[in-house]
């Protein structure tokens, strides 16, 4: 199943530590711009007892909790600023990280925080649920001729709504740009998501 394309973009510039590629000898390098997932703990959380605990603690850089209007719990962490959502259920999310082990290393901030709170002793669930990433082959695209040869079942192009072809598979949706850029979505491993961009290029070789 896609995941959502929102709050995602191509203008971040992250260093990039995952495999690389050539099309048409130019060096492909996908870039991790934001890392999306969750922590389970294993009880209920009192929301609004934890947001009167996290104003008053340095390591939570912005809380935000109005029950009124949103059945979360709102925090962003020091010192980047991550944002980390709560939940009565004792699931956590935890969004803009910009590689895996960032992601891995907010959450155990997280973790720690919340050990420090709460008191518990198991060893909360960790998961990541969205990789995206970019990439860009260096030369233009023909989105109209790419379309039909990634077939018209697996593709949705309407420029006039959206700028990109939109190419999906069963577990990822590949956003592919006239200028070439590419951004993958979907994956919860770099290594697949490596391979779905090495892929596409090998289908792009067709038009370009």
């Amino acid at each position: 199943m896609s995941r959502p394309l929102t709050g995602v973009g191509l203008e971040q510039d992250q260093p990039n530590l995952y495999p690389t590629a050539v099309f048409l000898d130019i060096v492909v390098e996908p870039t991790v711009v934001n890392v999306v997932g969750t922590i389970t703990y294993q009880q209920e959380i009192a929301l609004d007892a934890l947001a009167d605990t996290f104003t008053r603690r340095g390591e939570i850089s912005d809380v935000t909790y109005e029950p009124a209007e949103n059945h979360w719990l709102q925090t962003r962490f020091a010192p980047d600023d991550t944002y980390v959502a709560f939940y009565r259920s004792g699931r956590c999310s935890i969004a803009g990280g910009n590689s895996v082990e960032h992601f891995h290393e907010v959450a155990d901030r997280v973790n720690t925080l919340l050990r420090d709170i709460l008191q518990f002793e198991y060893e909360p669930t960790v998961e990541i649920s969205n990789i995206v990433a970019t990439a860009d082959i260096g030369t233009s695209i023909p989105l109209e001729a790419l379309t039909l040869e990634l077939g018209m079942e697996h593709t949705e192009y309407e420029p006039e709504q959206f700028p990109a072809l939109m190419y999906r598979e069963e577990d990822y949706v590949m956003l592919v740009f006239a200028s070439g850029k590419l951004l993958c979505t979907g994956l919860t491993d770099v290594a697949d998501v490596a391979d779905a961009i090495e892929r596409i290029e090998s289908r792009l070789r067709a038009v370009v």
